[in-house]
């Protein structure tokens, strides 16, 4: 018998879909999926995600929000519900420790990526990235990162407005959020295409994105395309079973995943679309990660005529999406603070924020001093995404395939047809177990 008070619900399917959506589209599609298809062939590296998404990552992310809508709490009680259910042990309570260890820690980075985001905004509004060469731009990066002060500044802030969101509760600060957030990105998506299409090369950057080049694919890119399809559905991180919880009753699940999930890809592509041409229109070699974001994209939007007013558009897009990841992140940790610890909404946020920018503004000394490839936020990058997320992953997918009575699952999907259901339930048990359990030792074994 459920002991905990009843948590906040949404009203509507579509303010659970915009708010799965944010915390899917993740930095990940702004600065990874369209280099990762350019370098792995193309149209290869695309078909194969879309499979990965389709028949692993969204049976996983229907699996989380099973979880949730069943278990109607924070992703311990949740947890802590369905094992009593299902008569298990409460050992499987190891998969909400897990999530929820590998989301907090997510949110150092996505924390720091919004200050850093909206200082790049600021600067270009500025003008300070006009006509300036690559070189400069490079200098520019490693100043700031020399003298961190400002961009500690701007993280603050980001942790500020982050804070706020999450006190404010589920309705009037995520739900009130998203539906903000979810059509403004669409509109500077929208806006930054246009603006791509205009000055760029779209030409050479859709032979490089869409391009069919099977020789630049093999295992490992498959490897990366089924990574980045757990990735960018923000699986593993107890997002699915937080968010299920305050979900409306009869919520079509599998649908609205689905949803998310063609979301989660129109903004990937759209993102490529809208960087990749004003990268080759200057000339500039494909790149991901930071060398991307703060060297090639400002010098890229600096030397474009109006690239100073695009340019600030595009940060702030950034920031909308890191802030709706990092509060997507957060969440988790939050409810548990608030249902089994009692602690009240306003001190937890402000607590598990105070932390994580603590850590975030570490990681931003640090990466000065840090030899190459080594640092604080690399060592994050890899506790969460080569052991955390993947054994979270598993034992999820073991738990609800194998652990979940099947007649409990069929009561929460009651709204999916059972043909529907019944393909759920064989790609949760026959796929999604075996394919991460072998991604996760070729990722361990292979260097």
């Amino acid at each position: 018998m459920k002991l905990y008070l009843p948590v906040e619900r949404w009203q509507s399917r579509t303010t659970f879909v915009f708010a799965l959506a944010m915390a899917a589209v993740g930095l990940g599609n702004l600065w990874r999926f369209a280099y990762l298809m350019g370098e792995h062939g193309g149209a290869p590296f695309f078909l194969s995600y879309m499979l990965c998404l389709l028949l692993i990552g969204v049976p996983l992310l229907v699996a989380e929000v099973v979880l949730g809508s069943h278990g109607r709490g924070s992703p311990f009680l949740t947890m802590s519900w369905a094992t009593e259910v299902s008569g298990r042990s409460r050992l499987w309570l190891t998969v909400a420790l897990l999530s929820c260890l590998a989301g907090f820690l997510l949110l150092v980075s996505y924390l720091l990526m919004a200050g850093w985001s909206l200082s790049y905004a600021y600067q270009l509004q500025l003008g300070g990235f006009a006509a300036i060469n690559l070189a400069d731009a490079a200098d520019y990066f490693t100043a700031q990162l020399s003298a961190p002060a400002g961009l500690l500044r701007w993280q603050f802030l980001a942790a500020a407005l982050l804070t706020l969101l999450v006190a404010m509760g589920v309705r009037r600060g995520i739900g009130l959020f998203v539906w903000i957030a979810v059509p403004l990105l669409i509109t500077l998506m929208g806006v930054l295409i246009n603006f791509s299409v205009e000055f760029g090369d779209l030409s050479a950057a859709g032979a490089y994105l869409f391009a069919w080049q099977p020789m630049d694919f093999d295992r490992g890119s498959f490897m990366a395309a089924l990574g980045h399809a757990l990735y960018t559905l923000s699986i593993g991180v107890a997002v699915g079973m937080s968010y299920g919880a305050y979900a409306p009753d009869r919520l079509p699940i599998v649908r609205s995943v689905l949803t998310v999930a063609l979301f989660d890809v129109v903004i990937a592509v759209a993102a490529g679309v809208a960087i990749f041409p004003l990268l080759f229109a200057n000339n500039l070699m494909p790149a991901q990660g930071f060398g991307l974001l703060f060297i090639s994209v400002p010098y890229a939007f600096g030397n474009m005529p109006f690239g100073d007013l695009y340019g600030a558009l595009f940060f702030f897009a950034v920031f909308i999406v890191s802030l709706g990841t990092a509060v997507a992140l957060i969440e988790p940790i939050v409810s548990v603070l608030e249902q089994q610890f009692r602690v009240r909404r306003l001190q937890a946020a402000i607590a598990m924020t105070g932390i994580a920018f603590l850590l975030s503004a570490y990681a931003t000394v640090d990466l000065v001093n840090a030899p190459e490839g080594e640092g604080f936020l690399l060592w994050l990058d890899s506790v969460t995404s080569e052991w955390l997320i993947p054994a979270a992953v598993l034992l999820l997918a073991l738990f609800v395939g194998w652990r979940m009575p099947r007649e409990v699952l069929r009561q929460e999907l009651s709204r999916e047809p059972d043909i529907l259901f019944s393909l759920w339930y064989f790609l949760i048990r026959f796929v999604a177990v075996p394919v991460i359990a072998f991604a996760w030792l070729w990722l361990s074994l292979v260097p």
